[in-house]
């Protein structure tokens, strides 16, 4: 029976995949929810292959990167200004108005919906880490213009790894602008850019490490009473080793919620990083591995069967069972049946994390709905 079901889940998985590709209609509403006003959302938002995050507070919203994956097959612009007219349809109180929109770094795949998304809703802070080269620059470099357009209303602050010196991170009113009259969430920066090159090793695609933008992503912290995240961006291992050896002896890493990094990459989490988080859900954002394309899931492999497996052996919430392509190298995947409070948004649509104050969760799925 173990091997039938291995084979019919690769049959599906190679028949999906051979299927002519078809536009997507994107932009599902969100994930219905409960009517409580006193929780912490956490909305991954299906875009695609590429990262957005949107925070729901009692007062106030923030939005972590832009997506997103544009392609025949789907367009994360659209997705991500549905999902949000879908969300202010909901929180009439919010006016259209993010109060944060933190960019983790200038890649395409967390940049791409900045127009978008400052051209239909009101941004009053901004932060990234001050970079404007790479696949995503320009959208970075648009961020921090509209700030400085609009410097009356929106402010801006890039986020340097030397500015932090306290291992429990870096905070200001720009970073964490959000202040609820019954509970205060509190937004920390662990991580940005980096000033000199550490002299990490290894070369890929030519480069450094220190060249490469994943690794002076923006790290971010949000606790919400006894309930916690962390939203690592694409920060990759020298990185993710220089900020486990920053935050020895604290706390600070121990949080209830992950952001995978970098879209389950092989190079993007850390059995070390696990075991700091111990982590009860945690949630990929990416593509779906049906769509063969350059700029994907299935390109990448992502997500990466060792950091499933990884993640799995270190969490103890379950989920309900499911069975999914994982990635075994770019363009490989196996179907693999998952069980811990592991989420993605290919697998599972958008996916909503509610978190109250005493640290109780639920999930919420688009696609169990």
């Amino acid at each position: 029976m173990k091997h039938l079901f291995f084979l019919l889940g690769a049959l599906a998985l190679v028949s999906a995949c051979a299927a002519q590709q078809v536009r997507e209609s994107p932009g599902a509403p969100p994930p219905a929810v409960s009517d409580r006003d006193d929780v912490m959302r956490i909305h991954f938002i299906d875009i695609g292959q590429g990262l957005g995050v949107l925070l729901e507070f009692p007062c106030a919203a923030m939005l972590i990167d832009t997506g997103g994956e544009q392609d025949d097959a789907f367009d994360s612009d659209k997705a991500l200004v549905s999902y949000l007219d879908g969300f202010f349809a909901r929180r009439k109180d919010l006016n259209r108005t993010l109060a944060l929109v933190a960019l983790t770094h200038p890649h395409i795949d967390h940049t791409r919906g900045v127009a978008a998304v400052i051209s239909h809703f009101a941004v009053q802070n901004a932060i990234d880490n001050g970079m404007t080269q790479g696949s995503g620059g320009a959208g970075q470099g648009e961020l921090q213009q509209f700030a400085r357009d609009h410097a009356e209303t929106t402010h801006y602050r890039a986020v340097h790894l030397e500015d932090i010196a306290d291992p429990h991170g870096l905070t200001d009113a720009i970073i964490d602008p959000i202040r609820c009259p019954n509970i205060d969430p509190q937004i920390h920066a662990l991580w940005g850019q980096v000033a000199g090159d550490p002299g990490w090793p290894g070369m890929r695609f030519g480069k450094t490490p220190f060249q490469n933008a994943n690794n002076h992503s923006v790290v971010l912290r949000v606790d919400f009473g006894k309930s916690s995240a962390l939203f690592t961006g694409d920060l990759e291992e020298p990185a993710i080793r220089d900020l486990l050896k920053r935050s020895a002896g604290t706390d600070v890493l121990n949080v209830d919620v992950y952001q995978v990094g970098h879209h389950g990459s092989i190079n993007g989490t850390l059995p070390e990083l696990v075991a700091a988080m111990s982590p009860e859900i945690a949630v990929f954002s990416m593509g779906p591995a049906s769509r063969q394309l350059t700029w994907s899931a299935w390109k990448f492999g992502h997500p990466r069967k060792e950091i499933v497996d990884m993640l799995e052996a270190g969490m103890t919430r379950r989920r309900p069972e499911i069975d999914v392509p994982v990635g075994l190298a770019g363009e490989k995947f196996r179907p693999q049946r998952i069980q811990k409070a592991l989420y993605g948004t290919a697998w599972d649509g958008s996916v909503v994390v509610e978190a109250t104050a005493d640290g109780r969760m639920k999930v919420v799925t688009a696609k169990a709905q």
